[in-house]
């Protein structure tokens, strides 16, 4: 399996970072909800962009809680009233909130297969969900690099709960959400490089999106599978209740 690389940035054209910035209807950062959070953390003000990938994806990864949402084509000002997302919802919301305050960001898609769900998923409703599912994260424009930001899927209390569960397990992990190589100390901090937490169950790169409309427009049957019966009634259900079990140990 083959870890994604973003690839270097030799250049970028004033435009093309145009619309690494601008807003649309999932990428909302107009609307009043996300202006009065970015306002009230006064995250703009801040002197460094290094600073400013920090602050936000350090909130939207460990305030936005880990878990499955209703539906994944939903805008940026919903994700942050739920309080709660998964990849395809997280990453539209730190895409929002990096563009507000000036930071170019855009989303990789993928292929991921569902044994990342085991221990989440079990009986019926793992057979039924689908062998390969759409998945995306964000990547960030900084220093000229084009850098992943796939650790921000996983908040960290939760994480912490996980590991605590597997106290005595070393070396990879795949499950409960989570396809990592190095359990103890995966890498999910902002230092200024890639961070990664599901990377590890991706099997087929889709390539670069400019925003989540893009995205959702090219892969229609990803919102379609959120509304029917087995996702609706059984999958995110299920995922869910062992998500809020296991952060209650």
């Amino acid at each position: 399996m083959t870890r994604l690389k973003p690839s270097v940035v030799q250049s970028e054209e004033l435009s093309t970072k145009r619309e690494y910035l601008r807003p649309t209807s999932l990428l909302d950062y107009e609307s009043q909800p996300v202006q009065n959070l970015v306002n009230a953390q006064k995250w703009r003000m801040l002197t460094s962009d290094s600073e400013k990938i920090n602050v936000i994806y350090t909130f939207v990864r460990d305030r936005i809680a880990y878990g499955q949402p209703e539906h994944p084509c939903v805008p940026a000002s919903e994700v942050l009233s739920a309080g709660m997302g998964n990849a395809l919802t997280k990453t539209t919301l730190v895409t929002a909130l990096l563009r507000a305050v000036g930071i170019p960001c855009r989303l990789r898609a993928s292929k991921i297969e569902k044994s990342l769900f085991q221990g989440l998923l079990h009986g019926l409703s793992y057979r039924m969900c689908p062998s390969q599912l759409l998945h995306c994260h964000p990547e960030v424009l900084f220093n000229h690099r084009w850098l992943s930001l796939e650790g921000v899927i996983i908040d960290y209390t939760y994480l912490e709960q996980l590991q605590e569960k597997y106290s005595d397990y070393m070396g990879s992990f795949y499950g409960y959400g989570i396809a990592v190589l190095h359990f103890r100390n995966p890498p999910i901090n902002w230092e200024e490089d890639h961070t990664y937490i599901q990377d590890r169950a991706v099997t087929k790169d889709l390539g670069i999106f400019s925003d989540p409309d893009a995205l959702f427009k090219a892969f229609p049957d990803t919102e379609t599978w959120s509304h029917s019966l087995p996702y609706l009634f059984s999958i995110k259900p299920q995922m869910n209740r062992a998500i809020l079990k296991l952060r209650k140990r």
